[in-house]
């Protein structure tokens, strides 16, 4: 791109990026300096930068972590407009409150095994839920802090009682192939079952 161009289409991205942010209700822009931006959101902070050698800076932080960072050299209006709304997603997705399972056999072992997979795998996937492990004889000390236990195969004649005793937490039984295979997308797929029907009532 000839020089010139490129420093009048950055002026106008410049330009562009404040009006962006301006029209946006739940935005709050303040001008830095000559070449900063920064742009807040509940929590987060946006900083959006453009060096005199063409360069665009994008990142969002929350505290002390960043959660977001891009530089690249202006090219394109096109280009640089799409890379400035990826900024702006993440700047104000909305967190997800995680979601505590239970899941408890006899004596902690094998379900704690499944628990570290478990929370392995919803870390991979960006899921909102965390796993925790008990054993049975624990259950009336730890209960309250869970939105769902699930029981191994091997306690499915107590489940009855358990529902009676820990009210008003739900408990269900874990299938028990998912149980015997570390399956844990079988496993999401009856948590997420749950809360779905939660919403629906």
């Amino acid at each position: 791109m000839d020089p010139f161009y490129r420093t009048e289409n950055i002026e106008i991205f410049r330009k562009w990026v404040y009006f962006q942010v301006m029209n946006d209700p739940r935005l709050t822009l303040e001008e830095y300096d000559s070449r900063t931006y920064k742009i807040y959101y509940q929590k987060r902070v946006a900083r959006f930068v453009i060096w005199p050698i063409g360069i665009v800076e994008e990142a969002v932080t929350e505290g002390e972590e960043l959660l977001f960072y891009l530089h690249y050299q202006f090219y394109n209006f096109c280009f640089a407009t799409d890379l400035f709304h990826r900024m702006i997603q993440k700047l104000t997705e909305v967190h997800e409150e995680k979601k505590s399972i239970l899941l408890c056999c006899s004596g902690g072992m094998t379900t704690g095994y499944f628990a570290e997979k478990m929370n392995k795998y919803c870390q991979l996937n960006k899921l909102p839920y965390t796993i925790q492990a008990a054993p049975a004889y624990h259950l009336q000390d730890v209960y309250q802090k869970f939105d769902l236990i699930l029981v191994a195969p091997q306690l499915r004649y107590k489940a009855a009682e358990l529902m009676q005793q820990l009210q008003p937490v739900t408990v269900k039984c874990i299938e028990p192939t998912t149980f015997a295979t570390y399956d844990c997308q079988a496993l999401l797929d009856q948590i997420e079952d749950f809360y779905k029907n939660e919403e629906k009532v």
